[in-house]
């Protein structure tokens, strides 16, 4: 058996490497010199190659009988994520556990390019036909608080969504789902919707950390205005991603609260890791580092 791991050092697929750095069935995809530093050392095989190159796809994918198939936002993600499917598929895989995202539902809900990306990728893969499909369908990332550390650390957590609330859940379980749907004998496939074992809206979120880091944290709104584009266009974000992250964020106030998934559970047994887990194992210690 062959694994093939893409994006193996992103949010999800750091985890994922790091469970599977010791063993010499699986292939790590990375695209340049850097990601295979940051890589690590690993006893499988590292294939350095452009996700969106057919030619180094077909090597990327050549014997690989299970594939995790994940990639970043961005306008390409569609063709790049179909594109590694289907040539796994061609080479003769049998298992894709993809990285998707939690729908959403309700009358109020908009068209937006990040869920959209992950309901075509995933429609194309079906019609493909891939024996064993894995989808999983995580809501908002607890990792993704990490960049504000430093605000953290100064009391504030700034965010746009204000309202509603979410099933925070903290990467490590989805990593440890991607993990379980790969190695099992028998994946329980199909879509997998993962959160946190409670619902919490953004300002409860700051009331956890803040006890956990034992410092108050408030939470402050951020408008999704003209400023907040500027921001992100000026941090070197591009267009599209900021028109997707403002459908998104909209998706999520308008929502309201919203609905839990049982993946942890069902797949590994045991209840998912809590905001205050995150908070302790993660936050806290990215916190100190900003602390006079």
């Amino acid at each position: 058996m062959t694994i093939l791991i893409t994006t193996p050092t992103g949010g999800v697929g750091r985890h994922l490497t790091e469970a599977l750095r010791d063993r010499e069935d699986v292939r790590f995809l990375v695209r340049s010199p850097a990601s295979a530093q940051a890589l690590g050392a690993v006893r499988g095989e590292v294939v350095r190659g452009d996700a969106a190159n057919a030619d180094d796809v077909r090597r990327a994918v050549a014997g690989v009988e299970r594939l995790y198939l994940a990639h970043p936002f961005a306008e390409d993600q569609v063709s790049i994520e179909i594109g590694i499917g289907l040539a796994a598929l061609e080479a003769g895989a049998r298992r894709i556990v993809k990285l998707g995202a939690r729908a959403f539902t309700g009358p109020e809900a908009i068209p937006d390019a990040v869920t959209g990306a992950h309901h075509v990728i995933t429609e194309r893969l079906r019609e493909a036909g891939v024996p064993e499909l894995t989808v999983l369908r995580p809501d908002r990332f607890l990792q993704n608080f990490l960049p504000a550390a430093a605000s953290i650390a100064q009391g504030t957590l700034s965010d746009p969504v204000f309202a509603g609330a979410r099933g925070y859940i903290d990467v490590r379980d989805i990593a440890e789902v991607a993990l379980a749907e790969l190695l099992a004998a028998d994946p329980v496939g199909g879509e997998i919707d993962l959160s946190g074992p409670r619902s919490l809206t953004v300002p409860e979120l700051a009331e956890r950390f803040g006890a956990v880091i034992g410092r108050p944290v408030r939470y402050v709104e951020v408008p999704m205005d003209e400023a907040w584009r500027t921001t992100l266009a000026e941090s070197g974000v591009p267009p599209h991603v900021i028109d997707g992250l403002r459908d998104l964020y909209t998706n999520y106030l308008r929502e309201g609260v919203a609905g839990l998934g049982d993946g942890v559970q069902r797949i590994l047994g045991r209840g998912p890791r809590s905001a205050e887990d995150f908070a302790a194992d993660q936050l806290a210690p990215a916190v100190r580092r900003h602390l006079p």
